[in-house]
Parts: C-alpha cells; structure tokens; sequence
C-alpha cells in the first residue's frame, strides 16, 4: 500500500491502476454528509445503523417466545447445577451488498478549490452521498412492506380519507399485533393530512384538544407512543427515459407502520443496518475513489466514485406492523 498526495489518497495496488485511489479526506466527508442526510429520513430511526469490521457475520434474530420465555432458574439441592440458558435469539448470517455510483468532472473544473477540497470534488461527492441514502430508505421500506403475515390492508368504507373507516380502532388493533408496545408510528405526509381533522380521533381527544385537530404530539399521546413522525420527502426510482419526465412518490406510501425500535445491538427491535468500516478510507462506512479520465471532456478530466457495503435486517417481524392502503 502507497501514500500519495500526504495521505490524502490510497495506491490499491493490488487491484490494479485502474481502480484508482482510495480518498480517506472524500471518504470522511461523506460519511460526515451521510449523517446530515439522514437526520431528514426516516429509515435510519426504525433500522439503524451499525458499523461492523467485515462483510459477512451473524446477528440476533428474535421471535416473541425469544424476547419473553424465562428459564427454569431453581436448583434442587445443595449440589445441584444450575440450568444452561442459551442465547435468547436465534443467530442468522448476514452478508453485506455493495452499493455505489460515479460521476465524472472536467479537467478545467479541478483547478478549483474549496478548503482542503477540490471543490467539484465535494460537490459530486454530496450529490451521490444524498442518492446511495434515499436508495437505502427505499430498501428499508421494501423489507418492511415485504414481510409475511406482518400487515392488514384497508378497502372500501374502511379507508380513511374524507373521514372515512375509524382509523382510532385501526391502530389500537395494529399496536396488539407488536409484542412490545410500538415506540414509532410512521406514515407519509399525505395520510397524515387524511387524518389531521378525522372526527373518530378529535372525538377520542375529546375537550382537552382546544385547537380541534390531530397533532404529532396528541397522537403519539392518544397512543402512548413516543413519536409519530411524518415523512415529507418524495422521490423518483422509476428508470429514465427519453422524456425526462418524473414520477414522484411518497416512499412510505399510503400506509402506517408501527414499530419497536432500539439502538442497542443485542436486544429485540425492528431491524438494524449493517454497514462495513473501511480500513482503507479509515471510517465508519463510506469509502470514495478518483481516477483520472482521459476519454472525456475537453482535456480529460476524473471520475469520483461513491460507495458504501451495507445490508438492511429485520431483526424482530414481531415488532412491525404496517396498516396498508389507508386512503
């Protein structure tokens, strides 16, 4: 392994020149800039992320008999043993999938600096930091919406818009199916606007809600949830085409989902996300690459490329519950 440039960039010999350089300055910054994205999503708060050494491991898998069953702890005699207890999980393997995307930048544009970056440099790095997280939400919301068994779907009269269905009665059947109490409701903007002025939930809060209408605060409170959040963002994951048209949508779609979340590695939530540390780059799960690039522009120029090695697990399907279809 070489240092170029004062450390500033890494000679992955061994995977030929072509490959380029491994930037611990880019690297960091964009697991900097990650964080600043992510406080505007919401999938990190329901999978959150935990950086692991390697791309392959085990992790805790809980079903509700793991969470709750005590073992026998009484010792018959005064030479008895105790009981072996076992790990209350089972333990599952994982393995991590590589994500990333590349940008080329004119030579005439590298000449400018911002700091200790080359200011193109940053900039393109930000922008594909920004994509590689919406797309990780996406996948969370996949998984979720993927698990067996683990949703009801509304139709006809029981839909809420127009102050339809009884969305009250929804969620309490929806917080019985978690085995722990739900800690975070979710649910796009635009079904909250469904039920901001619902009479079955302003009839529940009764003459203590003085401004007549639901809030993140009155909501969580009605429920004993510790926080409704309400996704606002929208996005386009469809391909290009020639018409450069868009498709937006709401990630989270026209469904709720209640969740039991922990930050903590070894205890029953509603899953996590594994991502792989980088030796190389020296961070905690970004890892960016330039080399330069002659077939291009008027004088060449330089591709940066932005990745990162990471995986989304249920850890607990038990501990989710998505009310599909609501409007």
């Amino acid at each position: 392994m070489k240092t170029v440039n004062s450390a500033c960039h890494i000679d992955l010999q061994w995977f030929g020149r072509e490959r380029g350089y491994v930037s611990p300055l880019l690297s960091n910054l964009a697991v900097d800039y990650s964080t600043k994205v992510r406080e505007g999503l919401v999938g990190p708060l329901i999978f959150p992320r935990f950086p692991v050494d390697k791309p392959s491991g085990k992790y805790a898998y809980y079903a509700a008999e793991d969470a709750y069953k005590v073992p026998d702890v009484t010792m018959a005699g005064e030479r008895s043993r105790a009981n072996e207890f076992a790990a209350s999980a089972t333990m599952k393997p994982y393995a991590t999938e590589p994500y990333a995307l590349k940008a080329f930048i004119d030579k005439a544009d590298l000449e400018k600096m911002d700091g200790p970056f080359n200011l193109w440099e940053r900039r393109k790095t930000e922008l594909i930091v920004s994509k590689l997280e919406l797309a990780q939400e996406k996948r969370i919301a996949d998984a979720i919406y993927r698990l067996s068994g683990r949703s009801n779907t509304l139709s006809g009269g029981s839909k809420w818009a127009n102050g339809g269905g009884d969305p009250f009665n929804d969620f309490q059947t929806a917080i019985s199916k978690l085995f722990f109490r739900p800690n975070l409701v979710l649910m796009q903007e635009s079904v909250f606007d469904a039920i901001e002025y619902h009479p079955k939930l302003l009839a529940k809060l009764g003459e203590a809600n003085m401004i007549k209408k639901v809030s993140e605060t009155t909501l969580a409170q009605l429920f004993r949830i510790d926080r409704v959040i309400i996704a606002k963002g929208r996005a386009d994951f469809t391909k290009r085409n020639a018409e450069k048209g868009l498709t937006l949508s709401g990630i989270w779609g026209n469904n709720v989902v209640f969740a039991y979340t922990s930050e903590a590695w070894d205890e029953p939530c509603s899953g996590k996300t594994i991502t792989v540390k980088y030796t190389e780059a020296d961070n905690q799960g970004y890892i960016v690459r330039t080399w330069d690039e002659e077939d291009g522009g008027l004088l060449g120029g330089e591709y940066v490329q932005v990745g990162h090695d990471v995986t989304e697990l249920t850890v607990a399907p038990e501990l989710l519950w998505t009310i599909k279809d609501v409007l």
